[in-house]
């Protein structure tokens, strides 16, 4: 099976017309998020990961300068790169083409308005995961479940969190799995959907989720949970000036995507 960035690509190449009529408006790297608008008027999010990011000098992007007015697919295309400012401007340019996608029916999925924690059945003897380190969730989950287990990558700064290499030997055990959408970016989704084979419920969370979801499931993920920016302008203001997801909440709508042959059986 291909990985989840060229299947994700083969998807936007597949499903979105004239795309060679497409192209970038704006990129802007924020201390937050990356947003990328397209000429279409759609806007995609990516965590920036800085804290990843190996700058030489004071350069993140080598491009800098040159990336706006480019053909979006060829930005999309960086979600391939080994460099990690790159991939997140690829995976910003993916989110934004897959709101195109997202936003017309679909038969094979659903969009709706929500929270994925209300959404989440969590049982008293259940051991949850949390891929990233999603502080707003972890305490009501921890409330619910028998075991939480919580991976970063990076410095940990939170007692109880498990560095993400952990995952290895412990994602397995999980029960129900949630994933920071900053999986897709930094390249790892891949490994950890195949860890969390044998959870009963997977997820995908945050604005950097916001993609095409057959891919993801495909591969097992139930749902997502990602956002659409409704006011364009108002999210690449809120990304140059370092907002992050509290600030995006006025200029975007937060919705859960699942397949419809889920949402049938339930």
């Amino acid at each position: 099976m291909q990985r989840i960035t060229e299947a994700l690509l083969f998807c936007l190449k597949s499903e979105i017309p004239d795309m060679d009529a497409i192209w970038v408006d704006r990129v802007c790297l924020g201390l937050g998020f990356t947003g990328v608008k397209l000429s279409t008027g759609h806007v995609g999010l990516c965590h920036s990961l800085l804290g990843e990011t190996s700058s030489e000098c004071c350069q993140i992007v080598e491009r800098a300068g040159e990336l706006a007015g480019s053909p979006a697919m060829d930005l999309a295309d960086l979600i391939r790169s080994w460099d990690i400012g790159e991939r997140v401007v690829g995976a910003a340019t993916v989110n934004a083409l897959s709101q195109i996608i997202l936003e017309c029916p679909s038969p094979k999925y659903a969009v709706t308005e929500g929270n994925l924690i209300d959404q989440i059945e969590v049982k008293e003897d259940d051991t949850v995961a949390l891929v990233g380190n999603i502080r707003p969730i972890a305490p009501v989950i921890r409330n619910k479940a028998k075991k939480l287990y919580i991976f970063e990558r990076g410095g940990i700064v939170d007692e109880g969190v498990l560095p993400d290499v952990a995952c290895e030997e412990l994602l397995p055990q999980a029960d129900i799995v949630i994933i920071t959408g900053t999986a897709i970016a930094n390249g790892t989704i891949d490994r950890v959907l195949e860890l969390s084979r044998g959870a009963r419920q997977i997820a995908l969370i945050g604005p950097s989720a916001t993609v095409v979801p057959d891919p993801l499931f495909e591969r097992g993920v139930s749902a997502i949970a990602g956002a659409i920016v409704v006011d364009a302008e108002k999210a690449m203001q809120i990304v140059a000036e370092g907002g992050g997801t509290p600030q995006l909440k006025t200029a975007a709508k937060f919705v859960i995507i699942k397949p419809k042959k889920v949402l049938a059986q339930r």
